[in-house]
């Protein structure tokens, strides 16, 4: 149970495996503060006095991984910015700034269709080809994650598209 801004008693999820309360949700909700299973025990929070390269969060090119003598440089340093960071960037991609308007674009979309909507593609089947969720595994989690996310097989692309989002519209046509 979490109170709104108002004090009102509110209902933060459903006991059915696949619903939830998005963190989208629960944002507009206007809580005044973070819920409980949102927040990692210290031992689990990032280390904010850590001294880590800024290199090592930007990979220009992960082409090196084609050069053998490279490859496990390359690999390594990606470990490393996923362990120490939690994150890298690939730069010099090649893949257009268009091509990356358009998925953020349709992204937005998504992400701005009713809680209703996006809930008919929720599962708790980490498995599932087409995913909406808030955390990896919302029954089994014991602390979530603050954000939501649509997950879809894509490649290649013909064999997964008729699965993907039909709302909205632009999910898919930008993509085909």
């Amino acid at each position: 149970m979490i109170r709104s801004t108002s004090g009102e008693k509110m209902q933060e999820t459903d006991t059915s495996e696949s619903s939830f309360t998005s963190a989208m949700t629960l944002d507009q909700m206007g809580l005044p503060s973070v819920p409980e299973r949102y927040i990692l025990p210290p031992s689990q929070r990032p280390n904010p006095t850590l001294s880590i390269p800024i290199s090592l969060h930007i990979l220009a090119y992960l082409s090196p991984l084609n050069n053998p003598s490279l490859r496990s440089e390359t690999i390594d340093n990606v470990r490393i910015a996923c362990k120490e960071l939690g994150f890298f960037q690939v730069i010099n991609h090649g893949i257009p700034a268009s091509v990356m308007n358009d998925a953020s674009d349709s992204a937005t979309e998504f992400f701005d269709l009713s809680s209703e909507e996006k809930m008919s593609l929720a599962s708790s089947n980490v498995h599932e080809p087409v995913r909406y969720g808030t955390s990896l595994n919302h029954v089994k989690d014991k602390v979530h994650f603050w954000r939501d996310f649509i997950k879809h097989y894509s490649h290649p692309v013909s064999n997964w598209i008729d699965q993907w989002p039909s709302n909205p519209p632009s999910y898919k046509l930008r993509k085909e």
